[in-house]
């Protein structure tokens, strides 16, 4: 199925959704988080004690700002592997509206003690007020500073947003964040 659809330049472009169909796109976010979840369940049945999270991110994988709530489910030597859910309100444009934006993310924190280097990469997806679908790629690169025996944490990350649905950009965006954990304790 092909379409025109406007861009930035003079000329219309014509888009043909096949591998960028928004319902492939949401069945192949769908597998991942069923895997995220399959994965948590297989590691939630060890008698270890899983540390969990909120944070709020200004800026960031949310667009503006993002409420979060983040899990691990792994730790082998010195880095943790955790995934994230988050809901944020954007604003797009008159088109479209108000954004409903829900940051999916699998991140890895490697160091040792309190100073940890995070990694990440999910998908945010964005439904309108208007009724339009938009997808992006997340990616995280970024200082975490948790102390081991305290429960609120401080994140500086560098956040690229990848649009790929009708042309490929990539947004440079960043985000600072604080949050706290209620178990501090990974085993």
């Amino acid at each position: 199925m092909c379409k025109e659809v406007p861009t930035r330049t003079q000329s219309p472009k014509t888009l043909c959704v096949m591998a960028h169909d928004p319902i492939i796109i949401m069945k192949k976010t769908t597998i991942i988080i069923l895997l995220t979840i399959v994965t948590q369940l297989t590691y939630g049945q060890t008698d270890s004690d899983k540390r969990k999270s909120v944070y709020i991110e200004i800026a960031g994988s949310g667009g503006v700002g993002s409420f979060n709530y983040e899990k691990h489910f792994l730790k082998k030597n010195n880095t943790e592997f955790t995934w994230r859910v988050g809901l944020s309100l954007a604003p797009i444009d008159k088109n479209n509206g108000t954004g409903i934006v829900f940051p999916l993310m699998i991140n890895s924190l490697t160091g040792k003690n309190s100073h940890k280097l995070e990694l990440g990469l999910g998908q945010g997806i964005t439904i309108t007020t208007k009724g339009s679908f938009f997808a992006l790629t997340t990616a995280a690169i970024g200082y975490r500073y948790q102390s081991e025996n305290k429960k609120w944490f401080y994140r500086v990350t560098y956040t690229p947003l990848i649009s790929y649905l009708v042309d490929f950009q990539i947004q440079q965006w960043g985000g600072i964040s604080i949050g706290y954990t209620f178990n501090n304790k990974v085993k």
